[in-house]
């Protein structure tokens, strides 16, 4: 599912891997070790204690991007000490509107300890480092309205785009079905289900559905699986379908299958993780669910609420 997370960004970037590069020009160090420069246009005044830094940032390793958000709102972070790393907070106090700040940490720094294992990709010596990118500082009372406006904006371009990306995607869909030989049907969403073994009635919304499924994509590596133990969850994933459990496209084609079926969805990405991606999966790329539907129930129904006690208590 698609989510867009208001402020508290900078705590996720300061612990994950941004990017690695050797940097240029002089570097200040923090007490960790992490080295760090500010580009300054020398205008407006340094953010002030509490104030908001809105924001864009991109992740790095050596010449490749491993996350940005240019293609997203911008983030928001609130500049206090108790909500920033001590080493951030001393980098970001100093920031104006319009400047660019660069970090810069050694991988051995940042795998110290055994805690996470280092990629095989990443070397040790070697310098991740992030660029961040101020926009506006904000203040506090200000700066839920500028994110909802962002939000509102993006949605509009979102959609405008959405247009033209469905019908590439779903060109994309039918050249490999096409290609594989699958015999798949549309739904009136977008997403195409191959029924490899027919169950019971198909699900409707409403109902609960639980299922062992494969996440691939088109080339085959699976990203996501609850059949193959090496991702670390093997429970029964379980959905009422039209809630809003999982993306559009894998509730969409649940509803083609019902108890003991087996299957295929192919999802195009508007109905999948969108413009945005979602970790390993990049923006607008078209997925294949592999399912077999272990139950479909109906959801139980709500508790039902005693009525309410009268306000005034009746004469006598």
């Amino acid at each position: 599912m698609k989510k867009i997370t208001w402020i508290g960004s900078i705590v996720a970037v300061a612990f994950g891997l941004s990017s690695c590069s050797s940097g240029s020009g002089t570097y200040k160090k923090t007490a960790s070790g992490m080295e760090y420069k500010i580009i300054s246009n020398g205008k407006g005044a340094p953010i002030a204690y509490g104030e908001v830094m809105k924001f864009h940032f991109a992740q790095k390793y050596k010449d490749s991007t491993m996350k940005d958000t240019y293609s997203q709102p911008p983030q928001y972070q609130p500049v206090d000490s108790t909500q920033l790393p001590p080493e951030y907070y001393g980098i970001f106090k100093e920031v104006r509107k319009g400047d660019s700040i660069v970090t810069r940490i050694l991988t051995d720094s940042v795998f110290k300890g055994g805690m996470t294992m280092m990629p095989p990709e990443f070397k040790k010596g070697e310098y991740l480092l992030t660029t961040f990118k101020i926009l506006d500082i904000l203040k506090a009372d200000s700066a839920q309205a500028d994110f909802a406006k962002e939000v509102q904006k993006f949605q509009e371009q979102d959609s405008i785009h959405a247009i033209a990306q469905k019908t590439k995607d779903d060109k994309i869909l039918q050249d490999y079905i096409a290609a594989n030989n699958i015999k798949a049907t549309k739904t009136e969403e977008g997403t195409y289900v191959e029924i490899q073994q027919a169950g019971g009635e198909p699900a409707k919304n409403g109902q609960s559905v639980s299922v062992k499924y494969t996440g691939r994509f088109l080339d085959g590596e699976a990203f996501d699986s609850n059949v193959d133990s090496s991702f670390r969850h093997t429970e029964p994933f379980t959905l009422t379908l039209g809630a809003g459990g999982a993306i559009k496209g894998f509730d969409d084609g649940l509803k083609l299958l019902g108890k003991g079926a087996k299957g295929r969805l192919f999802i195009p990405s508007v109905l999948g993780y969108g413009s945005q991606g979602s970790g390993k999966i990049k923006p607008h790329t078209n997925l294949v669910f592999e399912i077999e539907v272990l139950d479909v129930k109906d959801a139980p129904a709500p508790p039902q609420q005693l009525p309410a006690r009268p306000s005034v208590a009746p004469k006598k």
